[in-house]
Formats: structure tokens, sequence, C-alpha cells
């Protein structure tokens, strides 16, 4: 995916879905909750994990990565407290939005909540991302795909 002018808050989600397309990370992620006290740990591996889309969000009582499996095994041994959830699926929208935009993953988190799907999301600076556990991947993707696909007729 790359930048391209962001859609504007104000315009209507229908407009918004119609120009979404879904991409499915080809990785399986996991998401990783440490200790805060190794916050310096975790920052010095940031690096070398360079080459791997990832997520590290600090908050008081706890550190959360979400990124690769493959690179968390890497790492795993090093930190034998870590809390891990997965295999996760890394679903991404390819629409570039402002900040201003709202409704579109109330839209697309709550097609897959009234169908029993547990997710997390994740936003970048243009874009929205979902985290689902593999279980739940397929049935996601073919929700998500089917109702993109009405809007885009």
């Amino acid at each position: 995916m790359t930048h391209t002018d962001p859609i504007h808050g104000g315009t209507p989600i229908e407009q918004i879905l119609a120009a979404t397309e879904l991409s499915i990370h080809p990785d399986r992620f996991v998401l990783v909750g440490l200790s805060p006290q190794e916050r310096r740990r975790i920052e010095a591996s940031l690096a070398a994990w360079a080459d791997s889309p990832l997520q590290y969000i600090v908050e008081p009582d706890v550190l959360t990565l979400l990124l690769p499996e493959q690179t968390w095994a890497r790492t795993a041994t090093q930190f034998p407290d870590a809390r891990v959830e997965g295999p996760l699926r890394l679903f991404s929208f390819s629409v570039a939005m402002e900040w201003s935009v709202v409704g579109f993953l109330a839209a697309v988190t709550g097609l897959l909540a009234a169908n029993g799907i547990p997710l997390g999301a994740v936003c970048g600076y243009y874009r929205d991302h979902l985290f689902i556990a593999e279980e739940f991947a397929a049935g996601a993707e073919a929700i998500l795909r089917i109702e993109l696909a009405r809007y885009q007729q």
C-alpha cells in the first residue's frame, strides 16, 4: 500500500467502503504482553525487527507488541514471562483516511461483531487494520469481501 490523498471527513461511509480493498498479510501474527520493566530490552530489539510490520504500545501496566509470529519466535526465549495470544491474521484496508473520518471502523467491526467474530483494531497514520484469531479469519474474510463488494458494484 502506498500513500494517496486521504479521504476527508464528511465523506459518506458508502463511498469509503466502495473505495476500500481488503488485504490479509501472509504471515501469522501474535499479540505479546510484557512487563513495563522490559521496555529497554524490547526497544533494543526494535531495530532487529525493522523488516517486520509491527505495532508497539506502551501502557503503564503492560507493553504490547503485535508482530509476525516468526519474528517473535526469534526473541521469545529472552522473555519467558511474556503473555502471547495467537496465531492472528492481520487484515488491512487500503483506503487512506484523515482522522476526521467517522464510522469506518464502526461499519466493519460492527459487521464482524454481528457475526460473532472477535477482533482487535489498530490504526496507522492513514489506514486501519484488524487482527483476528486465525480460527475466525476465513469467516471474517468472507463477510468483509461480500460487504465491500456490495458497495463496489
